[in-house]
């Protein structure tokens, strides 16, 4: 498994890739096409696999559903991105 450029640090068990791209759309409930613009956007950087395939971690998921969720209340991916980096601040 390719580690797609996070840093070189042993990952947690919520940050390792284990879901493929069909198990994440039944995860979240969401279409594929929408989990490959968030990863566009920057909002994702799932692992993949040597054949390119990705692979979805935990927190992958999480993020998927909260976008999702932020999108239905109104708020575009830009916004979106900037809540969870504020989020993502607090939670360090």
């Amino acid at each position: 498994m390719k580690n797609n450029g996070r840093q070189n640090r042993k990952p947690e068990d919520h940050e390792i890739g284990k879901y493929t791209m069909s198990v994440a759309v039944k995860l979240t409930g969401t279409h594929p096409q929408h989990i490959r613009r968030l990863g566009a956007a920057g909002l994702l950087n799932p692992d993949r696999t040597d054949g390119g395939q990705r692979l979805f971690s935990d927190s992958d998921i999480d993020i998927i559903k909260e976008v999702t969720q932020l999108e239905t209340e109104g708020i575009n991916l830009i916004g979106a991105k900037a809540i969870l980096e504020i989020r993502k601040g607090k939670r360090t």
